[in-house]
């Protein structure tokens, strides 16, 4: 399931629009009522600055804030095929393949780095990932990701439905990111739930220059050989 999803970008898009069009807006919003609690405009964070976009996908950033005020986007992807749908749908940005657990760019390259809704995807543990976004970054880490409960019926109940429709590896807690986040150094400015059963987690980290030191490629300071 993953990897038809992750490798044809046409079944991405349409698991998007089921998840966002027909669950979410239509079923929960339209029919349940739910009032979804909207993501906060957070373009100040890119505003004039170069960003890096992990795990870009097709380019479409609808699961969190839009980096159009950033100044540049760089952004990658380990599957070469959403890198050509990315190019195609964002062209104003840079591309280039890349994993996220080896980012192919030097220390402090960028002053923001941004993921959304990819994390529960990648088969390493979430403190790998930020610990190499950390080292690329010099100023500022934004992360959106979808979390289950600890446990309860609504953790049955989206365990299930990710597994149907998402394919995801593992699916986060608040409380395991948020203890990632202290293991690594990581200071959370702002954190919030959103969306219409507040299950997105938004948040705006501050990079550790401690951690930094021995951690990932070995590219040079501002090396983009690699798009």
């Amino acid at each position: 399931m993953e990897r038809g999803l992750f490798t044809r970008p046409f079944l991405y898009r349409l698991k998007r629009f089921v998840i966002e069009q027909v669950i979410w807006r239509w079923i929960l919003s339209g029919i349940f009522r739910l009032s979804p609690k909207p993501m906060p405009d957070v373009s100040e964070v890119v505003r004039g600055k170069r960003v890096l976009l992990a795990a870009c996908g097709p380019g479409n950033v609808s699961t969190g804030p839009p980096v159009d005020a950033a100044q540049q986007v760089v952004a990658f992807d380990i599957a070469p095929e959403f890198v050509e749908a990315c190019q195609r749908n964002r062209p104003e940005w840079k591309l280039c393949c890349g994993d996220v657990v080896q980012i192919p760019f030097g220390d402090r390259t960028f002053d923001v780095s941004v993921m959304y809704s990819a994390l529960h995807h990648i088969p390493v543990e979430a403190a790998r990932v930020l610990a190499e976004l950390n080292r690329v970054t010099a100023g500022r880490i934004l992360l959106v990701e979808g979390l289950v409960p600890e446990r309860g019926l609504l953790r049955r109940a989206l365990l299930i439905w990710y597994a149907i429709v998402d394919g995801g590896i593992h699916y986060y807690t608040r409380a395991e990111l948020t203890d990632t986040f202290e293991h690594l150094g990581l200071k959370v400015e702002t954190t919030g739930q959103y969306g219409p059963i507040r299950h997105m987690m938004l948040t705006v980290l501050t990079t550790a220059p401690e951690r930094r030191k021995g951690a990932g490629a070995t590219r040079r300071k501002g090396d983009t050989a690699a798009c």
